[in-house]
Order: structure tokens, then sequence, then C-alpha cells
């Protein structure tokens, strides 16, 4: 690389090579660049590299396309690097890739080194000079021209966090040193990024006043105090407020804490004797430190209620209370609590007072008085507070030390947005126990013996737990008071209630699974509420988006946003992905519970409306996904809210409903909703053989057949029977696919449907040849294309005359398919049809290729390729690599051989193809090392 070389992440992106921008196309290049400098000198792995570049909504082929990148940034960083070279910058490793930055080459890494050497200087000016230096690094949003979802991730909030930490640090230098105009420019374009930033702002305020601009000091205070109200509905904060006093005021005297006590209050309760799980969330919050560079003086634990919010909050602060020797504060809030018995924040600002020694005729009598004198007393000290059970961010921000020496655990059932957006928080969310975990915390609450002794068992209670520890918790204090009681009987007890709430009932409220739940149910408003009890009552899938629970609730999507908002504020659901929403297990059945409590009819008007809505979009989102296909005689009446627009949404909205599809088949089987389990089935049914998910299509099929089989009419059972034939075929189950091949036959043989069974006759074709009868199978072939020129129906015939040419190759008479294959290829360019063109397309390349015409076949292959490419048809664009490949390779040209081939082997490991070991043999007999570079993904 360049001495010219500079790469920057704290704004646009960027890398210059002799003063010339770094072109880094397409926009996933520059995804990939921004987050190995965000974490430059650290391995980023594969699947992290994944996680935030795509999200939940990754491709198949991802991580290939990683990879691709990492080696188109490679050659931008140092040109002329040989092929196989990793170079000096962009290395991978064991952990995954990462930047080798350089001192000076990085600005991240001169930001921080800069920070660093003014955080120790010994001089205030040399302390500002450094500030001011490193601040004039960040130019912008950090990864500005990085798409927005992309810059979201908390990898990238966890940077810009860090940089505003140092903003504010340089801020008060500069106030200590009484050199505020020196950084007043850099902080104002700091600040003016994000107006509701109530830290950064106050310090602004602070430096302008100093600077001797008292009345842009108090435009600033109003402008952020307009913004915050008109935008979150929210005041100032106690920071802002305390500012906008010292401006009005700058020569009052800060209120000081009574004559220094030596008091050090230890309030932490007992930790548990042993605490399993929570590595990672303990890695992550243990990292604080207690002095000036603290990057994270807030964290606050969130999450569902029973998921060990407190019980991690003790066992932090055990963890590093040797890190704050000036004491330990502790108070419960009891936002939640079922008496209604909520501590008042000022009670227990009194109370940490005496904690300190401080006695009541000392504490002043408003309430801005006792938190200043709070504040003052904890300035010049390391004191850890954890507050506990806070209803929501205004319930504990009073309670915030003004100090970064000291570090303050929050937790609550409430997603404390509002700490985080305004104090700078470290959010915590908790999620339920993973298997493993949950397995050590039976284990060390009831034996280790007891558990290995029945690992079946064992297995059964957790699964009946779901991950949740306070459910976990109460069984395994069920099987310690009573060391005879086996975990089979556990599991007899907990499935004869039902997959109820019963098994989880403790001696005390705050052990009672149902009664905890139950307390922050009730905090909610009443349209919350019904939504909650309606995605327990209706639950189909393993999560639903926006508008399934719009129509869930019978309402508009505008309408139910700020409810599904409520409820993850209150964790009574958390998201699973951008727009899409899951309920725990336990949470669920509570929510049926109270359904069940409810209205008559409630759950069963809901659960239609449901199954109305992936009826409905269903269809219309098939349409958009394969608008050439043969349509089914359906009433086509619009969903209740907006569908996908295009086939690109439609394939999004299938991915992510793919699971809930078939689970909402099931339910209409199962309720005998014929209608809606066939239209779901079949509008389904091509994306998953077009993915490869052949054993998620032949279920959903025969769930529709069998809803179908003495209501729907003669047409959809056709259709069904017909799909259910293909992908039987496709599972190599040849005898159960000539039984529901040849019966839909005789279906559109009663309906006069020439097109139908063209169709048919195709796919008994594609059968005979998957025996390698190919005879029998040109004979089906033929058939086909009588029937679809009887029809007089253009598209069929194309395709007719394309199964006809691709058997005639199969069967070793290329020269014979080469005639059919252009006719139909003639008829689908006519037509405008991709699909035929790209299938036609691959036929001729094989046929060309058989007969030796390498250069031709080439030609063709390329013209299939970059169309299954656009239509990201996965399975088939490896199919036509894999050829492309074989024709290389017969041309003698291996090294593209061996490209094609990795290329076609990286999607059919991604998709469980079982062509793959054909490839990995092919692959190997070329290249013997080949295993040493090629990566194997499995499903």
């Amino acid at each position: 690389m360049s001495g010219q070389v500079r790469l920057t992440v704290l704004g646009p992106v960027r890398g210059w090579r002799d003063e010339a921008e770094i072109a880094l196309r397409p926009p996933q290049a520059r995804a990939v660049l921004a987050l190995l400098l965000s974490r430059v000198g650290r391995p980023v792995s594969l699947a992290d590299i994944v996680d935030v570049v795509w999200g939940p909504s990754a491709p198949d082929a991802a991580a290939n396309a990683v990879h691709v990148h990492v080696r188109t940034l490679r050659r931008l960083l140092e040109p002329g690097l040989p092929a196989r070279d990793s170079g000096h910058w962009l290395v991978q490793g064991s952990g995954g890739y990462q930047i080798n930055g350089l001192q000076g080459r990085v600005d991240l890494l001169e930001f921080r080194r800069l920070a660093g050497e003014a955080r120790s200087s010994t001089s205030a000016v040399s302390a500002v000079a450094a500030y001011r230096e490193a601040l004039h690094l960040w130019t912008g949003p950090i990864a500005g021209n990085v798409d927005a979802a992309v810059r979201s991730h908390a990898v990238f909030r966890e940077l810009e966090r860090e940089c505003l930490e140092v903003a504010r640090g340089a801020a008060e230098a500069a106030l200590s040193a009484g050199m505020a105009s020196e950084l007043l420019g850099a902080i104002h374009t700091i600040a003016e990024r994000d107006v509701l930033d109530e830290s950064v702002q106050a310090r602004l305020m602070l430096l302008l006043a100093a600077a001797g601009r008292q009345s842009q000091a108090l435009e600033r205070f109003e402008l952020v105090r307009r913004t915050l109200a008109d935008e979150l509905g929210v005041d100032p904060g106690e920071e802002l407020a305390a500012a906008h006093r010292q401006v009005l005021q700058p020569a009052a005297v800060v209120p000081l804490a009574p004559a220094a006590s030596a008091v050090r209050p230890a309030q932490l309760p007992a930790d548990l004797p042993s605490f399993t799980g929570r590595v990672a969330e303990l890695a992550a919050s243990t990292a604080v430190k207690p002095d000036g560079g603290a990057v994270r003086p807030l964290i606050t634990v969130v999450g569902m209620a029973g998921v060990g919010k407190t019980a991690l909050a003790v066992h932090l602060a055990h963890e590093v209370a040797d890190r704050y020797p000036d004491g330990q504060l502790f108070v419960n809030l009891r936002g939640f609590d079922p008496d209604n018995a909520v501590v008042d924040p000022s009670d227990a600002l009194r109370g940490f007072l005496e904690a300190f020694g401080v006695t009541a005729a000392e504490v002043p009598r408003t309430l801005d008085g006792v938190v200043a004198l709070y504040r003052s007393l904890l300035a010049e000290r390391r004191v850890l507070v954890v507050i506990d059970n806070a209803r929501d961010a205004e319930h504990a921000r009073l309670l915030l030390p003004g100090s970064r020496s000291c570090l303050t655990v929050v937790t609550s059932r409430t997603m404390l947005s509002g700490l985080v957006v305004t104090n700078g928080a470290h959010p915590l969310p908790l999620q339920t126990l993973s298997d493993e975990d949950a397995l050590e915390l039976l284990a060390d609450r009831i034996g280790r013996e007891r558990v290995d002794a029945e690992p079946v068992a064992t297995a059964a209670v957790i699964r009946h737990c779901g991950g949740l520890p306070l459910a976990l918790a109460v069984v395994a204090a069920r099987a310690a008071t009573d060391p005879t009681l086996g975990l089979r009987a556990v599991v007899t007890e907990l499935a004869a209630t039902d997959d109820g709430l019963d098994g989880f009932v403790g001696a005390e409220a705050l052990t009672d699974v149902r009664a905890v739940f139950s307390w922050s149910y009730h905090a909610l408003g009443d349209a919350a509420a019904r939504l909650f009890r309606l995605l327990g009552a209706a639950r189909i899938g393993p999560d639903i988006g926006v508008a399934a629970a719009a129509s869930l609730a019978g309402v508009p999507i505008r309408q139910v946003r700020p409810l599904l908002g409520e409820l993850l504020q209150a964790n009574l659901v958390s998201r699973s992905a951008p727009d899409r929403y899951v309920v725990h297990d336990l949470l669920a059945v509570f929510a049926a519970e109270l359904a069940a409590e409810g209205p008559d009819g409630e759950r069963q008007a809901a659960l239609h409306r449901l199954l109305e809505y992936y009826r409905l979009t269903a269809l219309g989102a098939e349409r958009r996904y394969y608008p050439n296909r043969n349509s089914i005689e359906v009433d086509r009446q619009p969903p209740p809210v907006e569908g996908p627009a295009d086939r690109d949404t439609a394939g999004a909205w299938f991915t992510a409903e793919r699971l809930t599809l078939l689970a909402a088949v099931r339910e209409a089987t199962v309720l005998g909703l014929a209608d809606h389990a066939c239209h779901m089935a079949w509008s389904i049914s091509p994306f998953l053989h077009r993915l490869g998910h052949w054993d998620d299509m032949r279920t959903v099929l025969e769930d529709a057949l069998t809803a179908s089989a003495d209501v729907a009419g003669t047409d959809i059972r056709a259709q069904i029977s017909t799909e259910l034939g293909l992908v039987l075929t496709e599972l190599g189950l040849h005898e159960d696919a000539e039984t529901h091949l040849v019966n839909a036959r005789a279906l559109f043989g009663s309906l006069g449907d020439g097109i139908g069974q063209a169709r048919i006759s195709w796919h008994l074709s594609y059968l005979c040849a998957q025996r390698d009868n190919f005879a029998e199978a040109l004979v089906h072939a033929t058939d086909a294309l009588a029937h679809a020129s009887a029809a007089g129906h253009k598209a069929t015939v194309a395709t007719s005359l394309n199964h006809v040419a691709w058997i005639h190759v199969l069967n070793g008479d290329p020269a014979l398919a080469i005639d059919h294959a252009e006719r139909a290829l003639a008829l689908y360019r006519e037509l405008g049809q991709e699909e035929g063109i790209a299938s036609t397309s691959d036929t001729l390349g094989h046929a060309h290729h058989k007969l030796g015409d390498f250069t031709r076949a080439n030609e063709y292959y390329l013209v299939a390729l970059q169309i299954r490419r656009n239509q990201g048809v996965r399975l088939e664009e490896a199919n036509v690599l894999h050829r492309l490949g074989d024709n290389h390779h017969a041309a003698g040209a291996s090294a593209e051989a061996r490209e094609h081939w990795r290329q076609a082997l990286t999607i059919m490991e991604l998709t469980g193809n079982p062509d793959a070991e054909q490839l990995r043999r092919k692959l190997a007999a070329i290249d013997p090392g080949h295993s040493d570079h090629v990566t194997v993904h499995r499903r």
C-alpha cells in the first residue's frame, strides 16, 4: 500500500490513493470496509460481517459476496498485489478478516492516539491542542456514506458513543483550562449533528458562555428545548437544565457536599452462590473503567419479566465493585410492584445521601437542591450505583451521577430508550438462556448428578421453560425441595398443565411466573393490552410482521406501530428482524390465557383476519414473484393491507413469512378452511421450489391436499397434485410422484384443460428422465407439445419445445435438440419471458457443448447465467455455473473451469444441493489443493 493512502471511518468511508478517492462499488463493499475499520486491528468473523452488512435478510450467497468484496478491497488498497496474496493490510486469520492499520494511516487509530495523549497530558494547553486535533478527524456521521440500515448497527453506534465521550472530555478540558474558544468550533460542529444529544448540547452551552457568548448559549438551550418537545414530547433533562442555570448565573457557586465523609456504603444485595451464563453480556459490561476514560458510565439492563435482569446487575456489580472503592449504592425502585408501592426517586436520593452520612438537617428542601448535592457528593468519587426495576427512563434519571468516575447500572422491563438517546447509556438487552446455560442453571440448583442421570427429561424441562431463568428457577426449586422427585416426574407435571403456566407457580408472587408477567401486562394501555392478548391467542408462526399484526388487530398499520412499540418498550415482545416481532413461548401462553377470559369469539375473529391476510397477500405476492405462471381460479380481492409491489418485495415477503405460511396452511387445514390452505400452499410453492426447500414444499402441499379432499374444486386439487408430483420427483420419491401426476392428469382431463395436461406431461417427462428412461421421457415431452399446440398457448408451446429439446440432449441427440430449442427461444423472446429465455439458452448451451462447439455453448451459458443471477434463482444459477465449468474444462481452460465450479459449489453448499459432492470430486481432480481455499457452508 502506497504511503499516500489514508482510510477514514469517522465520516464518509473513504480511502485515498495518490490523492484520488477509491471508488467502492457496490455499496456493500463500503459497508465491509467500514466494519473492518471500526474494528481496526481486531478480527471480524464472517458471520459478523454478514450480520452487519445484510442483517436477517442476508442472501444465501452472502458469505461468498464477502469474499468477493474483500478481494476488491485488497486490490484497491494494495495495487499490484498478486492474485493469491492476502497482502499486509487486509488479512484473514482464524478469527475472520481484519485491517492491520498503521498509526497515521487510519483516522480512527489516529483519533484514539490523540484522545489518549490528551487525557494523559499534564499540560492543559497540550491536552486541549491534542483534543482539537482529534476532533478535527471526526468529519461527519460515523460511516456517513454507508447505507443507513447498516450504519444503525450497534457496532457503529458504539463507535459514535466513543467519539462523543471524547468530545465531552475535550469540552470539559477546555472549560477547566479557560480555553473555551479553542474548542468551540469543533464542539459546535459535533453538536449540530444531533440536537437531541443533551450531554453535548450542555457542554456547547457552557463553552459559549465561557467564551463570552451568553446570548448564543441561551439561544442554543431554547433550540434544544423546542426540538425535544416537538420530536420526543419531553422537557430537557437535568444535565441540560443545570447548564442552563449556570449560564443564567455564571458566578453561582455549585452546592458543595458536607464535609468529606469517610463513610463508604456497601448496599449491594448478596450475589448468587453460582451465576450461570451471560458470558458475552458480562464481557461487554466489565470493560468499564473507574476513571475519566470510561466509555460506558451508564449501563441499562433490559428484558422481559423473569429473564434475570436483577441477577445479572447484582452479579456484575460484585464483579467490578473493587473498581469503585468509594462505595456501592443499591435501590429497588419497584417500578412494576403489584401493590403499586413504587419508590419515588426523591426518596431514593435521600436514602443515598443518608448512606453517605448526610443528616436530614443537611439535605436541601428542594428537589433540585437534593440532586445537586447528590451529584456534588459523587463528583470526585468512584461509586457504583445500581438502580433496580425502574419503570421508565424518567424514573431513574434523577439518580444518575454526573461524574464519569462513577458507574451506574439500571434494570427495567422497559427499553429505557430515553437514557440511551439523551445520556449515552450502553444498552444491554437480555434474551432467554441458551440450552447450554439453562442446563448449567439446573445443574447448579439441583445437582449435576440428577441432571446427568436423566438427560432426556432435563431437555424436556428446558424446553417447557423456554430458557426463562425465572421458570427454570421455579421448577428447580420444586425438584430441589423433594430429592426423591425425578425430573421425569417434573416433566409429567408440566405436561399435565397443557403447556400452561400452572407448572410455574412459586410460593410467593415474586416467584410466580404468571404473577410476574401480569405486572408488566397491567402497565399497558387498553389497545396495546388487546394486541398482546391476540398475539398469544392467534399465534401461528415463530414471529409476526407489522402488516400481519395490523390485520390480527383489525386496525391500520399506522395504528398498530405505536402499539407494537409499547409492547416492545415493555419487553412483552422482542424484535426478530426490522418490522418483525416475536413473543416468548411462556408470554404467549400467558397472553392466550388472558384472551380466553375476554369476549367470546374475539380469538376466532382475529385468527380468521390473520389467515385471510396471509391468503390474500400470498396470492398477490405469487403473481408478482412468478407473473408468467398459469393462474388458478380465485377471487383475487386485495389484501386488508398493502402487499408486495414488485418481484423483489414479493421474494422478500415470502422469505420473511416462509415458516409462518407453512404453519398457516396447517392451521387452516385443522380449521377446515380449504380455500385458505390451498391458496397459500399454491402461492408459496414456486418460491420454495426455486430455493430448494423441497421438504417444506412437500409438507405444505400435502396439508393443502388434505384440506381440499372433500370441499375444494377440481381445478385447485389438480394444481396442488401437480406441484406435489413435481417436488416428490425432486426428492427422488418417484412412485409417489407418478401417482399424484397421473391423478392430476385425470383431473385436468375432466376439466378439458389442455394447458394443465401439457404441464403434467412435462413433469412426467422429467420424472422419466430422472429414471434414465429417455425414450418414455421423449414420448411425454412430445405429448406436452401436442396439448400445448392444440390449446394455442404460445408460452406453453415454447416450454414444451424446450422440454423436447432437453430430452433430446439427455438422449444423446443434441443436433435434434437445437431446432426445437431455437424455436422455443424465438417464442420466448417474442413474449419477453426472461425465465424461458434463460432456460432455453441453458438447453442450447448444453446441446452445443455435446456437439463440441464450446464457443457457442459458452455464449448461451453466459446469457442464462446473467438472467439467473438477475432473478436471484440460486439453484439454477449453480446448475448453469456447473455446466459452464464443464464446458471450459472440455475446451482445455482449466482455470476458468475451476473458478466456475467453485462458484457453483459455494451456492450448492449453501442450499444443500446433492450435486455438491460431484463438484468436489471434479475440483479435486484438477486442483488437489482446492479444499484449502474453498469454504464449505452447510445448511
